[in-house]
C-alpha cells in the first residue's frame, strides 16, 4: 500500500541560534575587552583600517565574481575582524582618554580645584543620607589657569548640598580636592576620581537649545508625576509607581527597596526593557487602531521610543531596548528587518561601537544577559512546561525562567548575592507588574496637562502595586531566600547554567545522541529486522528472469527463514 505524502513539518523559528549574529556581538565585546587592556590607540586605528579596506576589496571581488567558491566565509572571517579591532580601538581611544584627564593628574595633592560640570546621571541615594551625584566636568581652575577638559568625576551631596533636587543636566561650580575613587574602572563608566569635601558655588539649570530644553521638560514631567503619585497614593506605593514607571527610586522607602533587592525583584523598580516594551505595545495598537499605515505606525513608534528614553534618562537598559526597538521598526517600515535575536546581537555591536563604557555597566549587562535569556532559553522552556497548562501561561512562564537562568548567574558573578526566592516571585510578581508601567507613563504623560487623568491612573495602578508589595514582602521573608556567595563560588550558578546548557545541546544534536546511547544487542537487532521485512507474495516463487535481484522489488523480497520454492499456506 503506497502512503500519501506527508504533511509538511511546521518551521521552527526558535531552532536557529543565530550563530552569526552572537559571533557578531561576540568580536565586539572581545575587542572592546582587548582594547582596555592594550591601550595602543595607533595600532588600533591601522589595523582597522587594514581591514576596513580588505573588507572592501573582499565585496567589490564578490561582485566581480572572483572567488565566488569561497567568498563568503572570507568575507565573514574579515567583518568579525574589523568589528573586534574596531572594538579595541574605541575602547583604547576611551582608556587613553580617561588616563590623560585633567582631575587624574591632580589626584592627592593638597591644594583644592574648582570645576564646572553637567550632573551626568540620576544621584543616587546612600545609606548614610548623602546623594552620589556622577558629573561630567567641561572646564577645571588650578593653579590660577582654566583648562577645558572633559571627563567624569563623582561627589558625595548631603542633604544639605545644592538647593533643592538634582536632576540630570543640572550644571554645578564646585570647589574640592581631588581624590582617586575606589571603584573606578578603565573606561570611565564608574569615575575614576573623587571631589571631596565639597563646597558649591553655583548652580544652574541645563543649558542647550535642543538638549537644555529637552532636559528641562522631561525634569517638568517627572516633577509632575511624583506629586500626583504622593498626592493619590500611599508614600511607599507612590514611591513604588514613580520607580517603575520613570526610574526614580528617590520616594521608595528604604525598607521596600530592601525587601524588593532580597525578593529578586530589583529589576521592576528601575526602568527596563520592559517599560519601553510594554509603552511601545500599547502606543503602536492604538495607532494601529486608528488605522495608521506601516510606514506612519514605524515613526509613531520611533518618537515613542525617544521620547521614553529622554523622561527616563537613558538608562543602559533602555538604551538597548531603544535601539532593538529601532531595529525592529525599520524593519517593520521597509517590510524587512532582524528578528528578535539578531535586533539583540546588533543594538550591542552598536551601542558598545558608541559607547565602549557600556561594558562596564552593570544594568547593561544584566540587561543583555536577561532579554538573551528570554530569546535563546525562553522558547525551549515553555515547551518543557507540562502541556495541560494555558499556552499564555506558558509563554509568560518560559519567558521569567529564560530570564532567570541567565540574570542570575551574570548578578551572582557581578556581586555575589543570589535570590533563591526570586524565581516565585519573579513567576508571581511580572504579570502584575505590566500594569502599573503603563499606567505609571500615562500618569507622567498626564499630570503637567491634565492632572485628574493622572490620578485616575494612579488609583487604578493601586491594586496592582499593593499585590506587588505583598509578593516581595512574602519572598523576602522566606527562610533561605537570599544568600551571598564570595569568592569562587560567585562561578557556581555560572558553571551550573554552562552545564546543563551543554547537556541539552549533547542530547538534541542527533550524532552526539547516538554516541551517548548504549549500542543494541544482536537478538534485537534481528528481531527488529524481522519485523519490519515483508514476506514474498503468496503462491509462487520470486522470478529469476531479467538478469538476477536488482530487477527485485520491496515486495518481491522473501522474510528470512522462508521457503521460496513452494507455494506458502
Amino acid at each position: 500500500m503506497t502512503r500519501g505524502p506527508s504533511p509538511p513539518l511546521r518551521p521552527d523559528h526558535d531552532a536557529d541560534p543565530d550563530v552569526d549574529g552572537v559571533a557578531l556581538a561576540v568580536a565586539t565585546a572581545t575587542g572592546v575587552a582587548l582594547g582596555t587592556r592594550v591601550p595602543t590607540v595607533a595600532g588600533w586605528v591601522v589595523a582597522a583600517g587594514c581591514l576596513a579596506a580588505s573588507c572592501l576589496w573582499s565585496a567589490r571581488a564578490s561582485r566581480r565574481g572572483i572567488g565566488a567558491g569561497g567568498g563568503a566565509p572570507v568575507a565573514g572571517i574579515l567583518v568579525l575582524g574589523l568589528l573586534l579591532v574596531a572594538g579595541g580601538a574605541a575602547a583604547s581611544v576611551r582608556a587613553t582618554a580617561v588616563r590623560g584627564g585633567v582631575l587624574v593628574g591632580w589626584v592627592g595633592r593638597p591644594e583644592r580645584v574648582e570645576v564646572a560640570g553637567a550632573v551626568a546621571e540620576e544621584p543616587r541615594r546612600l545609606r548614610y543620607g548623602g546623594r552620589w551625584v556622577v558629573l561630567t566636568v567641561d572646564r577645571v581652575r588650578l593653579g590660577g589657569r582654566t583648562r577645558t577638559t572633559r571627563e567624569r568625576a563623582g561627589v558625595v551631596l548631603g542633604r544639605g548640598g545644592g538647593e533643592g533636587r538634582l536632576g540630570v543636566g543640572d550644571r554645578l561650580r564646585v570647589r574640592a580636592s581631588v581624590a582617586k575613587a575606589r571603584w573606578g574602572d578603565a573606561l570611565g563608566r564608574r569615575p575614576p576620581v573623587v571631589l571631596r569635601h565639597p563646597v558649591i558655588e553655583e548652580r544652574a539649570p541645563p543649558r542647550g537649545a535642543v538638549g537644555g530644553a529637552a532636559l528641562r521638560a522631561s525634569e517638568a514631567v517627572r516633577d509632575a508625576a511624583r506629586r500626583r503619585a504622593l498626592a493619590s497614593l500611599a508614600p511607599e506605593r507612590a514611591g513604588l509607581l514613580v520607580g517603575m514607571a520613570l526610574g526614580d527610586t528617590s520616594l521608595l522607602p528604604a525598607e521596600l527597596e530592601g525587601a524588593f533587592r532580597a525578593a529578586g525583584l530589583t529589576h521592576l523598580m528601575a526602568v527596563s526593557g520592559a517599560n519601553l516594551a510594554v509603552v511601545l505595545a500599547a502606543g503602536l495598537w492604538l495607532a494601529g487602531v486608528a488605522g495608521t499605515g506601516r510606514r506612519a505606525l514605524a515613526a509613531v513608534g520611533v518618537v515613542l521610543v525617544v521620547l521614553l528614553v529622554v523622561v527616563t534618562r537613558w538608562e543602559p537598559s533602555v538604551l538597548r531596548a531603544g535601539v532593538m526597538a529601532g531595529l525592529v521598526l525599520l524593519g517593520v517600515a521597509s517590510g524587512r528587518g532582524p528578528g528578535g535575536r539578531r535586533a539583540l546581537c546588533l543594538a550591542v555591536v552598536v551601542l558598545l561601537l558608541a559607547d565602549p563604557a557600556l561594558a562596564g555597566a552593570l544594568g547593561f549587562q544584566l540587561s543583555v544577559a536577561a532579554t538573551a535569556g528570554v530569546l535563546w532559553l525562553g522558547p525551549a522552556a515553555a515547551r518543557a512546561l507540562p502541556p495541560w497548562i494555558p499556552e499564555r501561561a506558558r509563554s509568560a512562564a518560559g519567558v521569567t525562567l529564560g530570564a532567570q537562568a541567565v540574570a542570575v548567574p551574570a548578578l551572582a558573578l557581578a556581586l555575589g548575592p543570589v535570590s533563591l526566592a526570586g524565581l516565585p516571585a519573579n513567576l508571581l510578581g511580572l504579570p502584575l507588574a505590566g500594569g502599573p508601567m503603563l499606567l505609571g507613563v500615562v500618569a507622567a504623560a498626564t499630570a503637567p496637562v491634565a492632572p485628574w487623568a493622572a490620578d485616575l491612573a494612579c488609583r487604578l495602578a493601586d491594586p496592582f502595586l499593593l499585590a506587588l508589595i505583598a509578593v516581595a514582602r512574602w519572598a523576602a521573608g522566606l527562610p533561605g531566600g537570599s544568600i551571598t556567595l564570595a569568592g569562587p563560588a560567585r562561578a557556581g550558578p555560572a558553571a551550573v547554567l554552562l552545564v546543563a546548557l551543554a547537556v541539552a545541546w549533547w542530547r538534541r544534536s542527533p550524532y552526539l545522541a547516538r554516541l551517548a546511547s548504549p549500542p543494541p544487542d544482536s537478538e534485537r537487532m534481528v528481531r527488529a529486522r524481522d519485523d519490519h521485512r515483508r514476506r514474498a507474495p503468496p503462491g509462487g516463487v520470486v522470478p529469476a528472469r531479467g538478469g538476477g535481484a536488482r530487477d527485485l522489488g520491496a515486495s518481491d523480497l522473501p522474510g528470512p527463514g522462508q521457503d521460496v520454492r513452494r507455494p506458502r499456506r
